[in-house]
């Protein structure tokens, strides 16, 4: 993983743990919705909102269903960033 793949990693933890209230599972890149119990419909629409607050990016409707893993949220902001 690339030093700003390590950053966009860094800052989506803190913003995962704003959104999830139960922070027992394990973050990392291989994190996903099936891992996080809370992660449904409406707390993804709440976690691509804080997202796209904190990187100054927008998503389109493609790409917001197939984040359904921190690797792929990394890689869609790696690319938005760029």
């Amino acid at each position: 993983m690339s030093q700003d793949k390590a950053v966009i990693l860094d800052q989506l933890e803190s913003i995962f743990q704003d959104t999830f209230t139960d922070n027992t599972y394990a973050f990392s890149a291989n994190t996903t919705r099936d891992d996080i119990e809370e992660w449904d419909s409406l707390s993804h629409i709440r976690l691509l909102t804080a997202i796209e607050a904190n990187f100054g990016v927008q998503f389109d409707l493609d790409e917001i269903g197939n984040m359904t893993d921190v690797a792929t949220i990394v890689d869609l902001l790696h690319q938005k960033l760029a």
